[in-house]
């Protein structure tokens, strides 16, 4: 029995030793893998980093560029409403230009009014102004008749050439002095 015990513990010694074998070749594996995994590891987190920062720079430009593009886009339509607006204040000037050459102050005083014609009136002036080119007829002296008339021009026959209209009023050869002619007095 003893030697039964004996050669069994040399068998389980052998088993052992060689387990242990196998445990220190698992274990030198192990740290072989995780060796290269950590490595694998760091080189992905650089990877990520630079990925991140590519990114980050990448969404920047893009904000700028939204940013720029935004800002042309608004002076473009500013731009185009400066434009319009302008357009508009001459239309309105050209009106009270025809208005007070028609000779129409009823329709002066709306234009320059805060509130604008009503409808009815802009159809008024409209039907007027159709009735008036239907009349005329594109005669061009009877039309350069009427502004004649409606409007009072002085001619040069009227102020003698050479004469200032200041000088007839002072009855000498010679204009005021300016501080005369405003009603002040030298001092």
């Amino acid at each position: 029995m003893i030697s039964e015990c004996g050669s069994e513990a040399s068998r389980l010694a052998r088993d052992l030793s060689e387990m242990q074998g196998k445990w220190s070749e698992t274990e030198a594996m192990l740290k072989a893998n995780e060796g290269f995994h950590s490595a694998k590891v760091s080189k992905l987190e650089a990877e990520i980093g630079e990925l991140e920062r590519d990114l980050g720079k990448t969404a920047s430009s893009l904000l700028k560029e939204k940013k720029v593009r935004k800002a042309k886009s608004s002076e473009a339509c500013l731009a185009k409403i400066y434009g319009f607006l302008g357009s508009l204040e001459c239309i309105r000037s050209k009106e009270l230009a025809l208005a007070t050459v028609e000779g129409r102050m009823a329709v002066v005083r709306a234009l320059q009014s805060e509130t604008p014609p009503s409808l009815q009136a802009k159809e008024s002036r409209l039907s007027d102004c159709k009735g008036d080119l239907a009349a005329v007829d594109g005669d061009f002296d009877l039309v350069l008749a009427d502004l004649k008339s409606a409007c009072f021009l002085p001619t040069c026959s009227e102020d003698p050439e050479g004469k200032d209209p200041m000088v007839r009023k002072n009855g000498g050869d010679a204009a005021p002095i300016l501080d005369e002619a405003m009603g002040e007095e030298e001092v």
